[in-house]
């Protein structure tokens, strides 16, 4: 896929495990509705049925090295329309769930090419020193998903201030730097997850204002009050 790189994409919002969901309002103002791995019962059931005609759905996955095709084809069953690969170290992780996907689908009589691929990059070391191109690699790609705060801890840095425009900590300036070059010679959309710090509107809006000056296409909301405070999608 080809994005724009100076237009500003809908963010994406994160659906955490026994978290309310949000309401169909605020679903309408985002791209994509991220739940936490989970198959059958309300993991994935109650926010697909408020959200299904607000926003599509993606099932955040473990490492693609914990990930089993049995597990796919159970989670496929519940009609998702994408997954995100967490803490991805390269080109060859995405292949390997390209390939994981195809089997899946197959099994599930499922459209070829149905389910689409967000990988969340920069999370650990490998990704970010990585030489490998995401060019190509996958059909299902559709972007990139950079979390500080993730790469922060695997890297044994202090947490990062509210302001995400303020000095950070060289490895996480390295990860959002990787993310987005890697992001953009590919041709994919990248998100900048927001951090958790960002509790007022003013917090969330300079957070989003910073991520867009690093070059990502928007950003993930942890809660349905920073999308709320966003509205992109208005």
């Amino acid at each position: 896929m080809s994005v724009n790189r100076f237009k500003t994409m809908k963010p994406l919002l994160f659906q955490s495990v026994g978290a309310p969901v949000a309401t169909s309002a605020v679903l309408g103002t985002v791209d994509v509705l991220i739940v936490e791995f989970g198959f059958g019962g309300d993991v994935l059931a109650r926010p697909a049925g408020v959200a299904r005609s607000a926003c599509r759905i993606f099932a955040r996955i473990p490492p693609i090295n914990r990930v089993t095709e049995d597990a796919l084809f159970a989670l496929l069953l519940n009609d998702i329309d994408g997954v995100v690969l967490s803490e991805c170290r390269s080109r060859a992780d995405v292949q390997r769930l390209d390939v994981m996907l195809r089997v899946a689908e197959a099994s599930t009589s499922s459209r070829p090419q149905q389910i689409a691929i967000l990988a969340e990059y920069g999370a650990v070391p490998e990704s970010v020193l990585s030489p490998c191109s995401l060019h190509e690699s996958s059909p299902r790609l559709e972007g990139l998903v950079f979390d500080g705060q993730k790469l922060a801890a695997a890297t044994g840095c202090k947490p990062l201030p509210v302001r995400q425009d303020q000095v950070t900590t060289a490895p996480v300036a390295a990860g959002r730097a990787a993310t987005v070059l890697r992001a953009r010679e590919a041709g994919l959309a990248c998100y900048d997850v927001l951090p958790q710090t960002a509790m007022t509107e003013i917090a969330a809006r300079q957070a989003f204002a910073a991520s867009r000056a690093d070059g990502f296409s928007s950003v993930v909301c942890r809660s349905p009050e920073q999308a709320a405070w966003l509205k992109i999608g208005d």
